[in-house]
């Protein structure tokens, strides 16, 4: 404390001390350097250059199965899906804790106000002095930990670090959102379609039995005939139910991924989803394995959340070296000498500085900081690791999509044949030719072609929608960065920058 003519000086000497101090700042720690990633050169596929784009965008990707049944479930439910709010939620409380922290740089000014009542003495009391004292006081006060070795620094980083981690992860969780819509929509499509296809086949077999049941009648042929043809009806009409069954568990799904109850689809929607499947697309949005640390949003997570962990490392060792403070205080204060409490005579200044310095807890600091080097050491493995996962996703899913459509070409050529193997059984088993076990194998064979078409033709929608979600979404202008993505906010209209 200092009063009379010292006070006159505390100013110059905060100041001084101030200067002198911000003059001899430093920062500890490692500044973080991106770790060295495993990037392919390029894709494995043989042939891509009809089918890979790195230019194809968002919208345009979406719009190229052609469906606007999907386009419009794609918008309703980037509008309420809950698992997108509460991630855009996330990156707003990121936002909000980057302001907090980042106040501990500034100094902490605080304002009191206080009135207290003094009891007469025994003395007093004698000299029939009954009234008490009151003392009241004004006082403004400021207290700051000067941030010497980048504690407070480090820690505001690392807060814009998880701040992007943060909005990398809304990024991921939107693309993760649009494709599990798809997939779940193409799912649905896929066993309402099986569904017409079995109900067609279970049409032919029913047909099928009349004629044997009649030529048996007639004695035409034998029972066993007709026990065929019951049979293998039977069988068809045991799978429908199954299909139904996964039919429905789609729809229930989509509709929550849409932020609906689980009947909102199957009323809204599912009287059109045996119409035919959509467009398979045209081009996919690759671009080359080395866009995926930019355009994959978990990849650039993963690498903020290492950034972040980096920061830390020097928070932790800035805890083993003294940190230094500066305290003061003003106001004025009343006097039992009736002086008034806001004349100039009632003042009190003070002023201070300190230190602290660790001398016997030096062993657990140190061990603090090499705990939080290894905890960064896990995160950048952790993000090495993503770009090769990335990469892998990105690989399975061309896979998947050419090899698919292979198939389909396949299957297709198939199902003419077997068409028409059909369509010989019965007419070589109604001219008395061949038995009905010729009808059964053609139809049978008919069916299982006809079923796995419809599933190879969603296969190959389904790896292109994985392929999408690989690479972390269509392609955005190189000028949008990891660095620069905007702050969202939920509102009554779902999710909006």
């Amino acid at each position: 404390m200092a009063r009379g003519s010292n006070q006159r000086r505390w100013p110059t000497l905060l100041a001084t001390l101030c200067i002198s101090a911000l003059a001899a700042c430093t920062t500890l720690g490692p500044d973080y350097q991106r770790a060295a990633t495993s990037v392919q050169s390029g894709w494995s596929m043989p042939d891509l250059a009809n089918t890979a784009s790195g230019k194809v965008t968002d919208d345009e990707f979406w719009a190229s199965f052609s469906d606007p049944t999907l386009l419009e479930l794609l918008r309703h439910a980037q509008k309420k899906s809950l698992t997108l709010q509460s991630a855009a939620l996330q990156v707003d409380a990121a936002s909000e804790t980057v302001r907090i922290n980042a106040a501990s740089l500034l100094p902490s000014v605080s304002a009191t106000g206080s009135r207290n009542y003094n009891q007469p003495d025994n003395a007093s009391k004698q000299k029939n002095i009954n009234a008490g004292l009151f003392t009241d006081q004004v006082l403004g006060q400021l207290s700051w930990e000067i941030d010497f070795w980048g504690k407070y620094r480090r820690g505001e980083q690392a807060d814009k670090a998880s701040l992007e981690a943060s909005k990398a992860a809304l990024e991921s969780s939107l693309v993760s959102l649009k494709a599990s819509v798809a997939n779940a929509y193409i799912n649905a499509r896929i066993y309402a379609n099986r569904i017409v296809v079995a109900e067609a086949n279970l049409r032919e077999q029913a047909e099928n039995l009349r004629i044997a049941e009649a030529r048996y009648r007639l004695g035409s042929n034998s029972e066993m005939d007709w026990r065929q043809a019951q049979t293998q009806l039977a069988q068809t009409q045991s799978q429908i139910p199954v299909l139904r069954a996964s039919l429905e568990q789609n729809q229930n799904a989509l509709s929550v991924l849409l932020g609906e109850t689980p009947d909102y689809f199957a009323k809204k929607y599912g009287a059109s989803l045996a119409a035919d499947l959509p467009t398979v697309p045209a081009v996919l949005p690759l671009g080359v394995p080395a866009d995926l640390l930019r355009r994959r949003p978990d990849v650039r997570q993963a690498e903020f959340l290492a950034i972040s962990q980096s920061e830390r490392i020097g928070q932790a060792q800035a805890a083993l070296y003294p940190s230094f403070s500066l305290t003061g205080s003003i106001g004025f204060q009343s006097m039992p000498d009736g002086r008034d409490l806001f004349s100039w005579d009632s003042r009190t200044i003070n002023y201070g500085a300190g230190f602290s310095f660790p001398l016997f807890d030096r062993g657990a600091l140190l061990r603090k900081v090499k705990v939080q080097d290894i905890t960064f050491q896990q995160a950048v493995m952790a993000y090495q690791n993503q770009v090769l996962t990335a990469q892998q996703n990105v690989e399975d899913a061309l896979s998947s999509f050419f090899q698919g459509k292979a198939q389909l070409e396949a299957l297709s050529r198939a199902y003419t044949a077997a068409k028409r193997s059909t369509d010989l059984s019965v007419r070589r088993y109604m001219g008395g030719l061949t038995d009905f076990t010729t009808v059964t194998n053609a139809q049978q064979s008919q069916l299982q072609t006809s079923d796995s078409m419809v599933q190879a033709q969603s296969g190959v929608l389904l790896a292109a929608i994985s392929a999408y979600r690989a690479v972390g979404g269509g392609w955005t202008p190189p000028a949008t960065d990891a660095s620069s993505t905007p702050i969202v906010h939920v509102s009554s209209e779902g999710v909006r920058p």
